[in-house]
């Protein structure tokens, strides 16, 4: 994957989490990711599609996410609620727009999904594209100073010509139980 793809993504994240959060974002040692299971305990998932397509992937453990939410809305959650969901998801959001603005500045134009928020770790998701998906782990501190982790997780291709991107399903969650049967199903 070319850098040039990879940067816009860690523009994003560290502008917003700088500018909505006080937040400031180190970025680790990005790798290729190979399970395909969620990174933290609660994750924001998008797809891009227009020149690319792709998907982009926000986990935080729970104390990451709760201090987060925090910052985001001035209040205190004590748990993974309605509302930490709520926020980040907004915060996948916020990040996946300013990578799009970052890939316009580049002569790459991409529009986004609703954010869909998964709770729990470990969840499998598959990224449907063919290119690999690329890991970045971001550290940073919480109002005691000890460390967390946001990875960013992405795959992004080609979009492919002729193809109706409105039928392509982007992520797929496979959960490890049945949904549960309702009287219609």
């Amino acid at each position: 994957m070319e850098v040039k793809f990879i940067n816009p993504f860690v523009v994003a994240a560290q502008t917003v989490f700088k500018t909505m959060l006080n937040i400031d974002l180190t970025l680790g040692k990005p790798g290729l990711k190979e399970a395909k299971t969620t990174s933290g305990d609660i994750t924001g998932i998008m797809s891009m599609v227009g020149d690319r397509k792709g998907t982009i992937a926000i986990s935080l453990r729970e104390k990451g996410a709760l201090f987060v939410f925090n910052s985001l809305m001035g209040d205190a959650a004590s748990s993974i609620g309605p509302e930490v969901v709520d926020a980040i998801g907004e915060l996948t959001n916020i990040v996946s727009g300013q990578a799009r603005k970052e890939f316009e500045k580049k002569g790459i134009n991409l529009k986004a999904s609703i954010p869909m928020v998964v709770v729990g770790k470990g969840v499998e998701t598959n990224f449907i594209t063919n290119l690999p998906i690329i890991s970045l782990p971001f550290d940073f501190s919480v109002n005691n100073g000890n460390g967390e982790v946001m990875h960013l997780d992405f795959s992004f291709e080609l979009t492919v010509p002729g193809a109706r991107e409105d039928l392509i399903p982007w992520v797929l969650l496979t959960p490890a139980f049945p949904p549960p049967r309702t009287a219609c199903s």
